[in-house]
């Protein structure tokens, strides 16, 4: 009698092996892929708990009236047709809206690096410029953010000091700091493009009025 049993031939195993690799592959794309969904909508929660943070502060020191040293420190307003808003279109051609508010939104900008310096006191009771801004920016944001981590990170604030109102905040924990003026290099990213696809790309979260 021969013998019946057979085994998998080479060809066979490569085969499966490769289907294998194939399926592993696309799981492993897949997870990434949900991963940086899950970052970017990270992002933008945290932005939009910063913004409800700072517009917190600005009006309780509108209605005390403290807004002296913010008022002091806003010496960079934003050029409106530089920004370009989720819809696509630069802020200066947006009706109403942020048009009408040209040469009065001003912004101050941290990092992680800025952050940690802060906790140290090394902003506190300082004379030049950008210590002063860095300590108002944090402290805007440091009485209401339950988490203190959370600003560990870069943070853009958009705001108008005479109106007391907050514009917008920006948020990224991935990456190093932001710009206005300056292009993608070395883990700083501009921020004057907010449409989704190119914040989701560089996982920058937004919260704002446009």
């Amino acid at each position: 009698m021969k013998n019946n049993n057979k085994g998998f031939t080479l060809v066979e195993l490569v085969v499966s092996f490769v289907i294998i690799l194939i399926l592993a592959s696309l799981s492993i794309v897949g997870v990434l892929a949900y991963q940086d969904f899950a970052d970017f909508k990270r992002q933008n929660s945290y932005a939009q708990t910063l913004f409800a943070s700072a517009q917190q502060t600005i009006t309780a020191c509108s209605v005390r009236g403290e807004m002296d040293e913010l008022l002091a420190v806003s010496d960079t307003p934003l050029f409106l047709d530089t920004v370009i808003t989720p819809s696509g279109i630069t802020a200066d051609q947006v009706k109403g809206g942020s048009s009408a508010k040209e040469d009065t939104i001003y912004c101050l900008v941290g990092s992680k690096e800025a952050y940690e310096k802060y906790l140290k006191g090394e902003y506190r009771d300082k004379k030049d410029m950008e210590s002063r801004k860095y300590q108002v920016l944090y402290d805007i944001f440091s009485d209401y953010v339950t988490d203190q981590s959370v600003l560990s990170a870069a943070v853009a604030l958009e705001y108008n000091p005479e109106k007391g109102l907050v514009y917008g905040v920006l948020y990224s924990d991935k990456n190093g700091s932001f710009t206005y003026t300056a292009t993608n290099k070395n883990g700083r990213v501009n921020i004057c493009d907010r449409r989704e696809d190119y914040r989701s790309e560089y996982l920058i979260g937004y919260y704002g009025l446009d």
